[in-house]
């Protein structure tokens, strides 16, 4: 026969979280829909002076000067760069593509900026703050909030933390020896 001496009441704790949903709006989506739009806008507006357009600089010339090339225009880099901009804005988890979109905006936004420069270096007393229109720097500005936006949370979430502390009623019986029954 066994006989107790004491019990003890087992307690046991449990701790739930849970993600109830996502809530748009964080900082990083409205700074990449910022970046996103600027983007967008600066195709449209004059990049250098002469009212020449995105739409008119060869993608060639961002990498040589003197290209005669015609075909395709930088738009075929900074439309991809404002899908990933715009896509990156509209996932939960988008910093990646947001990162990616703003980086190469401003690549496009440098490359551009390094072979107008080149180009005025053959006329002394020019100046590129001169030779540049509001358009490059729209796309310069929207490449740089692109790339803070990366670094932000794009949507925010809600937790809903559930402590939960329950006491059983089983007792734990022990022999004379305190030895677990």
């Amino acid at each position: 026969m066994v006989s107790t001496r004491h019990s003890t009441p087992i307690a046991t704790r449990d701790r739930d979280v849970e993600r109830t949903s996502w809530v748009p709006g964080g900082p990083g989506m409205i700074l990449g829909a910022i970046a996103t739009v600027g983007v967008i806008v600066s195709m449209f507006m004059s990049w250098r002076t002469g009212n020449v357009h995105p739409s008119g600089v060869p993608f060639a010339f961002l990498f040589d000067d003197s290209t005669s090339a015609n075909d395709p225009s930088i738009l075929l880099a900074l439309i991809p760069m404002a899908v990933l901009l715009g896509v990156g804005t509209a996932l939960p988890r988008g910093n990646a593509a947001r990162a990616v979109g703003a980086l190469g905006t401003i690549a496009v936004v440098v490359l551009f900026a390094v072979q107008v420069n080149n180009q005025l270096d053959r006329f002394p007393g020019s100046n590129l703050g001169d030779a540049l229109e509001t358009g490059f720097y729209v796309a310069a500005i929207a490449g740089l909030v692109g790339l803070v936006s990366a670094f932000m949370p794009g949507w925010w979430h809600r937790r809903a933390s559930v402590d939960d502390s329950v006491v059983a009623d089983d007792r734990v019986a022990y022999d004379e020896d305190d030895n677990f029954l």
